[in-house]
This record gives C-alpha cells, sequence and structure tokens, in this order.
C-alpha cells in the first residue's frame, strides 16, 4: 500500500525567457486525514436469494433522529454508493414507485473503509389500485369548502352501492384510495349547497381521477312558499276551492299562480319569488 506522506501542491505560473533562472519553492504538507465513510450496496426486490435487482430506487441515509441526510439513485445494476459521511450512527432505507419504503438497516460509519448494505424492496399492490381526489369551492366565492360529504358509489347492475364517504378539509381537499376497478358515480353534498352528482366515473387500475366540484349555494335562492286554509262563514274547511296568488307590482296586481283547496281546506304555493302579493279565494259551482 503506498499513501502519501506529504500530499501534492503546485506552483504558481511563470514565465521563462532565453537563459532565465526560475527558483520555484514549494512547501508540502501531511495529507489531510479523512473522517467521512461511504456506504454501499444492491437494491432487490423480494429477497436477496431470488429476488432481482431495482434499477432507479431512491435510497437516503437518516441521522438517529430521523432527520434526512443524503440520497442517491441506484444504477442499472441497482448498485448505490452515498460517500462523505461523517463518522457517526445512522440508518438507511430504499423506495421505487410500486413498492413499500424499505425496512430502515442501522448504519454505523466508524472508518474510512467502505460499509456494505443490501436493501429489500416490497412490492405495494395498493398502488395497483385506483384513487379519487380534488378540491370543492363555492360558485360564489371561489373558497374552499370544508366538511362536504362525499359519497362514492360502484355502479353494478344498473344499482347504485354505498363503498366510501369521505369528507373534505378546510382547504376543500378530499381524497378516496384504495379503489377497485369499476365504473362510479360520485354524490358531494352539504347544507345550504345544492347536491351535485358526477356519473360515470370509469376506473381501470392505477387511475388518479380528478374530480374537484363547484357547489351552488341555496342561502338566498331558496324562494318562498304562501300556505293557508279556506273555511266558510261557520268555519269549515272548503274543499276545491279557488286560490289565485297575484303579485302587485306598482299598484297592479297580476295573477301568478292557480291552485285549488285539498279536501281539509289547505292549499300552499311553492318557490314564490321576492316580492307584494295577494290571495284571492272562492268556491263556483260546476256548471
Amino acid at each position: 500500500m503506498n499513501d502519501d506522506t506529504l500530499k501534492l501542491n503546485v506552483s504558481s505560473t511563470f514565465t521563462l525567457a532565453d537563459n532565465n533562472e526560475a527558483n520555484i519553492n514549494l512547501n508540502l504538507t501531511p495529507p489531510t486525514v479523512t473522517t467521512e465513510g461511504t456506504v454501499t450496496g444492491t437494491v432487490y426486490d423480494t429477497t436477496l436469494l431470488t429476488g432481482t435487482v431495482v434499477p432507479g430506487a431512491t435510497v437516503k441515509v437518516f441521522t438517529t433522529d430521523g432527520t434526512p441526510y443524503a440520497h442517491t439513485i441506484t444504477d442499472m445494476d441497482g448498485r448505490y454508493t452515498i460517500s462523505d459521511l461523517p463518522m457517526g450512527i445512522y440508518t438507511i432505507a430504499a423506495v421505487k414507485d410500486g413498492n413499500y419504503l424499505s425496512k430502515e438497516i442501522p448504519l454505523t460509519i466508524s472508518s474510512t473503509l467502505p460499509v456494505t448494505i443490501n436493501l429489500i424492496l416490497t412490492n405495494n399492490e395498493s398502488i395497483t389500485k385506483n384513487i379519487v381526489y380534488g378540491i370543492v369551492d363555492d360558485n360564489l366565492t371561489n373558497s374552499p369548502i370544508d366538511n362536504v360529504t362525499v359519497s362514492l358509489y360502484k355502479i353494478v347492475d344498473g344499482e347504485k352501492i354505498l363503498v366510501s364517504t369521505t369528507t373534505s378539509i378546510a382547504d376543500g381537499e378530499f381524497t378516496i384510495d384504495k379503489i377497485e376497478a369499476g365504473t362510479y358515480s360520485l354524490s358531494f353534498s352539504k347544507t345550504g349547497y345544492q347536491t351535485v352528482e358526477v356519473n360515470n366515473v370509469v376506473l381501470t387500475g392505477s387511475t388518479k381521477f380528478d374530480a374537484s366540484t363547484t357547489l351552488t349555494s341555496t342561502i338566498g335562492t331558496i324562494n318562498s312558499t304562501v300556505s293557508g286554509m279556506i273555511k266558510n262563514e261557520l268555519g269549515i274547511a272548503v274543499a276545491n276551492a279557488y286560490v289565485g296568488l297575484y303579485k302587485i307590482e306598482d299598484g297592479k296586481e297580476t295573477l301568478v299562480a292557480v291552485t285549488y283547496t285539498n279536501i281539509d281546506g289547505k292549499y300552499m304555493f311553492g318557490n314564490v319569488v321576492e316580492g307584494n302579493y295577494v290571495v284571492k279565494s272562492k268556491l263556483s259551482t260546476t256548471l
């Protein structure tokens, strides 16, 4: 083994002409003592004995409190190397899309000699399933809406079967994961808003479906009702009496709705917009 006793040094650039004399002195110093180490190894899937190497996996070193320190990517042979690790105790783990994060392995760097640690990935079958996600906002303010109930129904032989329910959070976000392949519909509901349905959502596997939705507020948009009872002079309910609803605008009455009392003498007008009204009633004999 041939190690440097004094490390290489270099002079400044100098120029020589004909018949010049150059006096170049150099001071050599001992090499810096390395106090950093290296970890290297291979990432496999399944097992070290029968698994195949995993290129493109991310390998990360953590400090003992879980803080990320350094990372790299495995090469085509599934190998990795992370250098310049100060002496100390760490953990190391690997991950790649479609797999769980591997078990963290203790790593001790106590010398400049490389430490070899091979890592094993486990397949994550949940990755092959589907995800429905998105943001729910208000149609007037465009602000996110929290606590919206999001219901996911699977369509089976024309019937809707509830498979999952979640609620949106403060920023309007929601997520439903681990969904099997199939055709689905979504329902978004919250008091004060019109319910919205999204139909024919086809999920085939590993689909990430953005179901962001806008809800329309019903506050101030649900119109009024007018109801009552028609009686005769003896206080007896009058059935099948004509009841007219007249809107008054600029002193003029306009008939806007007509109904007839039921057998209990009661009537009701729904979806009546803002304004001034009168109700008129009478009972006629059919000729």
